[in-house]
């Protein structure tokens, strides 16, 4: 499945955002019905418009677009738009456990 709602600005976000791969894949939803998703199975986590193949996420983020691009920009980001409610995470939380943010902030 593949959308053209993901704005270029989230992919960028996502693609910046992962040090390394976390063994899962990660949706990113906005409200807007923007999608992008981060496939870290491999050794350095790719961001993608396109649904992995075959492939159901582990963990889905729910916001609004700049909640969630404000989400990837590290992880204290992400900790803080969690935990505010500015962003949903469901899914296995284990793939959490593993994000390694490129900006530890």
């Amino acid at each position: 499945m593949t959308t053209d709602n993901a704005t270029p600005s989230m992919l960028a976000h996502a693609e910046k955002a992962f040090a390394d791969g976390f063994d899962g894949i990660i949706e990113l939803a906005s409200e807007c019905g923007a999608l992008v998703w981060v496939d870290g199975r491999t050794d350095k986590a790719v961001a993608t418009k396109t649904q992995p193949k075959n492939q159901l996420p582990d963990c889905v983020w729910r916001g609004a677009p700049d909640a969630l691009m404000q989400a990837l920009e590290s992880e204290k980001a992400l900790d803080s738009a969690y935990l505010s409610g500015r962003i949903y995470i469901s899914g296995d939380m284990s793939v959490m456990t593993r994000l390694s943010m490129a900006n530890k902030r």
